[in-house]
């Protein structure tokens, strides 16, 4: 990619191979390593970095939020790690009402960090259970909108449906809506309150009016909803050890769910954010009430909100 408009990166990709940024036509890798969560804040992006299963095996505890910085000319220097401790297998991270959420998948839970990087509260959604085992919702995606707080259940191994569980503020259990399949993705409350959301098992975006957009035959995951198009990723589905080899692909739609452009990638988008923050996704996006609702004089957020400060992860 150059710095010109034409080719300057719109969206930042997570995956199991890499921090890639893309726009319709390009892609780049940023970076190394194994990442799940992403989110943008002013000029940074924050990601939740991991090993592979094989290395996890010997470093249970090697998950790190870390800190990139996005210039205009695209550079991406870092990673400055914020954060050490945390398990492996965790997912989506994002800042929301002060505090930097985290989805502890194994642990059922989410933990939160205020602005100093120290841990403030283990959320605990569901009680302790075995990776794989029939209690074992594999939460993987959470969203925070004013006084509410979504998360999503995969419910695979629990041969359940998926389900957005709405909670207050205190994390006390407002309703659950229960979904067609399991193994789903992703959360975006959009203008009208509806819910979007990855039917990933079958290659779509779906809403929770029960409206449906194919988007392809593979499996869905990863969602950026801006002012003007959705990105949603997508990927060939394979057995654990082999995801880390599969590519993958960046759907680009208009907001009436027509497909207007599509990337190939190497690797198999875990998450995808739009770097300029307009973004639905996120639980803070920039601008939110000028841009989508129409107040004036909306605070822009800025990466002064999060200082800089390392600290261990230790559970209580």
């Amino acid at each position: 990619m150059t710095t010109g408009d034409r080719d300057s990166p719109e969206y930042v990709v997570a995956s199991r191979e890499g921090l890639y940024v893309v726009n319709h036509e390009h892609w780049r890798r940023v970076a190394d390593g194994y990442f799940f969560g992403v989110t943008v804040l002013g000029a940074d992006v924050y990601c939740f970095k991991t090993v592979s299963r094989e290395t996890a095996v010997s470093e249970p505890r090697a998950g790190q939020i870390v800190r990139y910085r996005c210039s205009p000319g695209g550079a991406f220097p870092g990673p400055e790690i914020l954060v050490r401790g945390l398990d492996h297998n965790c997912h989506q991270v994002d800042f929301f009402d002060g505090s930097f959420y985290v989805v502890d998948t194994r642990g059922q839970s989410l933990i939160e960090f205020d602005d100093n990087w120290r841990c403030v509260g283990i959320h605990q959604i569901l009680p302790p259970a075995d990776e794989g085992g029939p209690e074992y919702a594999h939460l993987n995606s959470f969203l925070g909108c004013d006084d509410t707080i979504y998360v999503m259940q995969h419910n695979f191994r629990r041969q359940l449906p998926s389900k957005i569980v709405e909670f207050d503020r205190r994390f006390r259990v407002r309703r659950t809506i229960t979904l067609s399949l399991s193994a789903c993705h992703d959360v975006v409350r959009l203008e009208n309150g509806r819910l979007l959301f990855c039917e990933s098992h079958l290659g779509r975006l779906s809403c929770d009016d029960g409206s449906s957009y194919q988007i392809d035959n593979l499996l869905t995951r990863g969602l950026a909803v801006g002012p003007n198009e959705i990105a949603v990723g997508s990927s060939l589905y394979g057995q654990r050890l082999a995801r880390d080899l599969l590519p993958g692909f960046v759907t680009f739609l208009d907001r009436s769910y027509r497909r207007i452009a599509r990337l190939h990638l190497p690797a198999a988008p875990t998450q995808i954010r739009r770097l300029d923050g307009f973004d639905l996704s996120l639980s803070q996006p920039r601008q939110w009430r000028q841009t989508f609702i129409g107040e004036e004089n909306a605070p822009v957020p800025t990466a002064d909100v999060m200082p800089l400060k390392p600290t261990m992860l230790t559970r209580s």
